[in-house]
């Protein structure tokens, strides 16, 4: 059997991820023929790339004759858009709905946005399976876009891996800070409740000094979260730290007192893979996904209320024992157990 991955935006966007589950896959390959569509800078054996593959107007076109000549068994892709008009067996793996429910569109020109959006959907519609990683996800893939559900699967993800660290850094001295801090560490969409978490460290700091460090160069550079933290009179307790390199970021995670994690769409397991890999207190929106997944051993907070995010932060700051310990959470979420249960879709 043919299987091509199609990683083109994923390799460059959720790197590790796409990385661990690519070379896994080669490891335990069998008797498949595996080729994948990958970014420029991503490596791995056997892969086609094409710049033009992940512009919007050529996906539609030269992408699809690409895929035609490829004459592929099937096509599992990890991106959000697709080629509409490729009608062979294609298998799309969704991990969440933020992208559809709240797209990162806003200052695009109508015509872009609204095909965007079509295509999202219509690959959603034409796909023969779809793989989602929540029950929640594939409740709304029904309930939202009307899709069947007989072709929507839900697979336990796995965390993927973490660089290691080889030299310790000392982060406060690096960033010039005095205070402990909490970090926040996923990029800036409408969904994601920045605007509470800042109204809720504000809070805090009255009584305790403290920082937030905003990892990411897209959050660095966004212009409105800089006229937020503004508004709300908070450069203060505020510190951009931009995308750390790979052998520093454990020791962002690591000197930390805790990720802040107050999405309403969650993106499991992408953005909270450092905070499990390095052990760092998790503290996150309270819903029956993210209790699943962790139970007792993080810290909730409603993603809608800034006195409960106020209560719950300030009691965790108060505790004594701030150790974790996510063994459980990773054994369960593993990458075999995704591998085997995504490739006996195909077989």
């Amino acid at each position: 059997m043919k299987i091509w991955i199609d990683i083109r935006n994923t390799s460059r966007n959720k790197k590790n991820f796409t990385k661990d589950f690519v070379e896994y896959l080669f490891i335990n390959k069998k008797e498949y023929l595996l080729n994948i569509y990958a970014d420029k800078l991503f490596e791995v054996e056997g892969k086609i790339v094409n710049e033009k593959f992940s512009t919007f107007w050529w996906e539609q076109t030269l992408f699809l004759q690409q895929l035609k000549k490829d004459k592929n068994d099937v096509v599992i892709t990890f991106d959000e858009t697709f080629p509409i008009f490729y009608s062979w067996d294609v298998i799309q793996v969704i991990p969440s709905l933020e992208s559809i429910l709240y797209p990162d569109l806003e200052n695009t020109k109508l015509l872009r946005k609204y095909s965007h959006l079509y295509t999202i959907k219509k690959n959603l519609k034409n796909a023969k399976k779809i793989v989602c990683f929540t029950e929640n996800t594939q409740r709304e893939l029904n309930e939202k876009l009307n899709i069947s559900e007989e072709k929507i699967l839900t697979i336990a993800p796995f965390f993927p891996s973490s660089p290691e660290i080889k030299l310790p850094l000392d982060v406060k001295a690096k960033l010039g800070i005095r205070w402990d801090y909490f970090i926040y560490d996923y990029n800036y969409y409408s969904n994601n409740n920045l605007k509470r978490v800042l109204e809720a460290i504000k809070e805090i700091a009255k009584k305790r000094e403290i920082y937030l460090v905003i990892l990411g160069n897209k959050n660095a550079n966004n212009r409105e979260i800089r006229e937020l933290i503004l508004s709300l009179d908070m450069s203060k307790h505020i510190v951009f730290a931009g995308t750390p390199e790979g052998n520093e970021l454990g020791s962002y995670y690591k000197e930390s007192l805790g990720v802040i994690y107050p999405i309403i769409y969650d993106n499991f397991p992408i953005t909270l893979g450092h905070a499990i890999n390095y052990n760092t207190p998790i503290l996150a929106s309270d819903n029956t996904e993210t209790r699943n997944i962790f139970w007792d051993s993080i810290t909730y907070f409603s993603p809608i209320s800034v006195t409960s995010m106020v209560k719950n932060i300030t009691l965790f700051l108060e505790s004594e024992n701030k150790e974790v310990n996510y063994e459980a959470v990773k054994n369960k979420y593993n990458i075999k157990d995704f591998y085997n249960n995504l490739i006996s879709i195909i077989s």
